[in-house]
């Protein structure tokens, strides 16, 4: 390998790890307090309560521009995407029965 093949292939490599402008989060004015709010507490990532989901839901409202890092790039609220909880209330109940539906 030539030393001007090595700086090619050094230089294609850094482009590859390099994130593209669509990659690059871009928070919100409060993103760390919906962080810890949202995205890192267990009300919102694992809790299956209806007042869990409720009250990420009210959270959501009070930060309407804020999203998770880590939600895909389509989702844009909590109740837009798959939380632990969806689909589990209204008359089946916090305990009654499992995944959708399942005893």
């Amino acid at each position: 390998m030539t030393s001007a093949s090595i700086g090619l292939f050094i230089a294609f490599s850094a482009l590859l790890a390099t994130p593209s402008l669509s990659e690059i989060f871009e928070g919100c004015k409060e993103q760390e307090r919906f962080d810890i709010i949202m995205c890192e507490s267990h009300m919102c990532t694992d809790c299956v309560l209806e007042w869990c989901m409720k009250s990420c839901q009210e959270t959501q409202q009070d930060f309407p521009t804020c999203r998770c890092k880590d939600w895909p790039e389509k989702r844009t609220s909590y109740s837009s995407g798959d939380f632990k909880g969806k689909g589990k209330f209204g008359d089946v109940g916090d305990y009654a029965k499992g995944e959708k539906g399942e005893k």
